[in-house]
């Protein structure tokens, strides 16, 4: 006999899970005692987060990085609602999260016992009712591996997202026969949705004989980006990344245009129009305001969209396309790339940059200031000087705010002919501050290549303390810190909207004495050549995490103009 509590590491063991985050406390004291059990015998081990938010936020960004479960877990009460903003995020940006909550023992529901959360007084269960694709109490023993199954199935389903479990103290600890599971699991696999044939004619009879087409990269492209390359490059078809997108084709690449939508570029948008595109196919991405450059009905909302994605939900809103296919995106092209990647017809393209270090294709705002050196730093010349000087198989994460504005523009992604990997990262959907800390720890563990981590002032002095995670487990990441005392895309999206200037101040902090005091190395870098200074090779060579302080110019203003025309009440257009 076993505790259920090792009941669910067994599981969680067999889908290759090697982390659990979280923090304990009283009510999920059991399963805590089997992670210990767990990680004596060589299974998932227990991370301690500093809130319950950063396990969230770890947890989705180990499941980024592996394309595994990311599982975190907090005790009852306010341990579970602390996890709400997190896992949130992870449903925005349809990240597979297994979420495990205690209560009190089922007897003491109603009773007052401490940090209930029963449906009997502050329902947690209800809580997590929106944020989660399943989301049960396990009110008897017997009803766990049932459950617990049925969560990891919704968390796995081409419509990926959090599964919460609830569980009561006396459940978590009750004893359970062991069992041969060897068969159980084979229903978590093959989840690509196959094309219907009717729908693979429909693509061929639009696109067979065109000429001009644009395909917009989502994150749903991930696994498929060579296949659509090896499409794009044999008919000579532009290629658009949507924001989160950004990472899966070389900024280099000679058909690449930019970023569409938020923080985006207008060589992208320019793509996009009539005259460019016969067709715009959409690929792997839902069709929000971020995606769409706030609705742009000039460029991807109109009757020339064919949207492709394996997700129902993101084709919902696809009202206006002239097709809508339901399918995996690496099955639907992939017949047609296998014919094409030895063709004569596809050139051998070459990933050259422009005479000034860019890529050629793509227009920047303000190119000049990327190679300025003054002081506060040019927050343009921070990101194109590091995107320079990391090692070109390096994860950048980069955080709600200026943080991801400023990236999205100028962070140039050096992707390798062949290599299919997703490099940049955003949690835009929800767009929580403070989640790149934390989903940098859960990349840094679940992946073991270079990480950096773009972040702003106020998310550190929301979620900073995570950092000392990083230095508990001695990962290699790099966080950089916009130090401008200020919310800055708060400041500037009231400058720009003409809203009064209140609540964007921060006291002058020295985040690099900060994270001296946590017992991370550090640097203050006041201009950009202080950079060649502390080389930023040896930096990503050396064991732990490292923090630079930068002091950013306040005044630049990034490119959100497609934000403030919605909030303006518009619609978009270019940056």
């Amino acid at each position: 006999m076993i505790e259920n509590g090792d009941l669910i590491l067994q599981y969680l063991e067999r889908l290759g899970v090697e982390y659990v985050f979280g923090v304990p406390g009283g009510s999920i004291e059991p399963l805590y005692n089997a992670l210990a059990r767990s990680e004596r015998n060589g299974g998932p081990k227990a991370i301690l987060a500093r809130h319950e938010a950063g396990a969230a936020f770890m947890a989705d960004g180990y499941a980024r990085a592996t394309g595994k479960i990311g599982v975190c877990c907090a005790t009852s009460g306010p341990g579970a609602t602390n996890l709400i903003t997190g896992v949130a995020n992870a449903y925005a940006d349809s990240v597979p999260l297994l979420v495990i909550t205690a209560q009190p023992a089922i007897e003491k529901f109603g009773l007052g016992a401490f940090q209930e959360g029963s449906c009997t007084g502050i329902s947690t269960v209800s809580m997590f009712e929106s944020c989660t694709r399943f989301n049960t109490l396990v009110s008897h023993s017997a009803q766990l591996e049932t459950k617990l199954l049925q969560a990891i199935s919704y968390t796995q389903s081409n419509r990926p997202g959090p599964a919460h479990l609830s569980v009561p103290l006396d459940i978590m600890r009750a004893k359970t026969k062991i069992k041969d599971s060897s068969q159980i699991l084979r229903a978590f696999i093959n989840h690509e949705v196959v094309p219907s044939t009717e729908g693979t004619h429909l693509l061929l009879k639009y696109l067979a004989t065109a000429g001009k087409v644009t395909i917009v990269l989502g994150e749903g492209c991930a696994g498929a980006t060579n296949e659509i390359l090896a499409l794009a490059e044999a008919r000579g078809w532009l290629l658009v990344t949507t924001p989160m997108g950004k990472g899966l084709v070389s900024d280099f690449h000679p058909l690449y245009r930019g970023v569409f939508g938020l923080g985006g570029h207008d060589s992208a948008r320019e793509a996009l129009l009539p005259e460019n595109a016969e067709y715009v196919v959409v690929i792997g991405t839902a069709l929000d305001e971020v995606t769409t450059g706030g609705w742009d009905t000039e460029a991807i909302l109109s009757k020339r969209l064919i949207h492709i994605s394996q997700n129902s939900e993101h084709l919902s809103r696809s009202t206006l396309a002239k097709a809508c296919i339901l399918g995996s995106p690496k099955l639907l092209v992939k017949p047609f790339s296998n014919m094409l990647k030895e063709s004569p017809s596809r050139p051998k393209l070459e990933y050259l940059p422009g005479p000034d270090g860019f890529p050629p294709h793509v227009e920047y705002r303000d190119k000049d200031v990327c190679f300025a050196n003054t002081s506060p730093v040019k927050p343009q010349a921070l990101y194109w000087s590091l995107s320079q000087l990391c090692p070109p198989e390096t994860h950048v994460l980069m955080d709600t705010g200026n943080s991801f504005l400023w990236g999205i523009h100028y962070w140039q992604s050096h992707n390798k002919p062949g290599v299919d990997e997703k490099l940049f990262h955003i949690g835009m959907g929800f767009a929580s501050m403070g989640w790149a800390i934390g989903a940098a720890i859960g990349m840094a563990m679940g992946d073991k290549a270079p990480v950096i981590c773009f972040t702003g002032d106020g998310s550190v002095l929301m979620s900073g303390q995570e950092m000392t995670v990083a230095k508990e487990h001695n990962l290699n990441i790099l966080f950089v810190i916009l130090n401008d005392s200020h919310l800055g895309m708060i400041k500037h999206g009231q400058r720009l909207g003409g809203a009064e200037n209140i609540g964007n101040v921060l006291p002058d902090v020295d985040f690099a004495g900060m994270a001296k005091a946590m017992g991370l190395k550090s640097h203050r870098i006041n201009r950009v050549s202080d950079l060649d200074d502390i080389k930023i090779d040896d930096i990503f060579k050396e064991d732990g995490p490292c923090v630079l302080d930068v002091i950013i110019d306040s005044e630049e203003v990034p490119p959100m103009g497609s934000r403030m025309k919605v909030l303006a009440g518009g619609g978009g257009t270019s940056e």
